[in-house]
């Protein structure tokens, strides 16, 4: 690949990795639909719900029960009422148990300590928080997350970052394991993890991003992925051992996933099954792969020009 084109991808970055709740992603190659799977926590009951045209998910089966200490709830990044739901899903869970902390892929865990001093300033002020947090608006297409950062602050709860910064993602897809954070690497290297993972994960950055993706640029793309998902871990354990009693994930429906994501990286660290509870919003039709998540809910699709169209410009 010349010097000039992989500039050109690697300034498309943001965009390229965004697909991890892509729907090119949701509706990708994976042929089983969504029942729960055999591997899924005993914890998780199963159960595949559905949302209405409101925002309210229909009660479900997770609705009588206490949900363990890690929950992990999936999204489409576009699509505003799984974020509605979530927002309500989150309510509950703060309200079930106080000391939740919650933890966003929407921002780096580097700016955990000017979120916390926005929200010392500026009480309940949404602005004050995404702008400490230096959310990418245009990219994640804000307000479309607000409801959930409006649900973890009225309710109190503890809001941290789980993503890595930018421009340390751009090192980790040029330089490898070299670039990785220490604490990340570590995490790693105690995961187990095979050739049938690999090259799902890559077929699966393939498959997000409509099959536009230069084969040379892949195996960093990979690496950037892997970081991602052990940066979300261990926001999520850190949490947990600071004295949280429940630590909820939001993110990308590929970084929730059982078998290749975060969960993964959990286990490793020593998490049991059990404790982990992951949680796929999808769209009718759209299949979700055997093994992956212990449960799916489901939304209309919004209204959304091809997804695959950005790629072909």
């Amino acid at each position: 690949m010349n010097i000039a084109f992989r500039s050109a991808a690697l300034a498309l970055l943001p965009l390229l990795l965004a697909a991890c709740g892509s729907p090119t992603t949701a509706t990708a190659s994976a042929t089983a639909r969504t029942a729960a799977p055999a591997s899924a926590s005993p914890a998780a009951a199963a159960s595949v719900g559905s949302m209405g045209s409101g925002s309210a998910p229909i009660a479900s089966a997770s609705a009588a029960r206490s949900e363990p200490p890690f929950v992990l709830l999936g999204e489409l990044h576009d699509n505003p009422e799984h974020h509605r739901a979530r927002a309500e899903q989150l309510r509950r869970l703060i309200a079930q148990e106080p000391r939740t902390v919650v933890v966003f892929e929407q921002f780096s865990r580097s700016e955990d300590a000017a979120v916390a001093r926005a929200r010392q300033a500026a009480p309940g002020d949404v602005n004050a928080v995404i702008d400490a947090a230096k959310l990418d608006r245009k990219s994640w297409r804000w307000p479309l997350h607000q409801p959930l950062f409006v649900a973890a602050l009225q309710s109190g709860a503890d809001i941290r970052g789980g993503n890595i910064d930018r421009d340390q993602v751009r090192r980790i897809v040029r330089e490898g394991d070299a670039a990785w954070p220490a604490d990340l690497l570590a995490l790693r290297e105690r995961t187990a993890w095979n050739g049938a993972q690999q090259d799902a994960l890559r077929q699966d950055i393939q498959d997000g991003h409509c099959g536009a993706m230069p084969e040379a640029m892949l195996p960093g793309m990979v690496q950037a992925q892997r970081a991602r998902d052990a940066a979300m871990a261990r926001a999520m354990l850190d949490a947990r051992e600071a004295g949280a009693k429940r630590v909820v994930l939001i993110a990308g429906n590929g970084h929730v996933r059982r078998d290749l994501a975060v969960p993964v990286y959990l286990q490793a660290a020593g998490v049991p099954s059990t404790d982990i509870d992951a949680v796929a919003y999808l769209e009718p039709g759209s299949a979700a792969p055997a093994g992956g998540y212990d449960r799916v809910e489901r939304a209309p699709a919004p209204s959304r020009e091809d997804p695959c169209a950005q790629f072909k410009r």
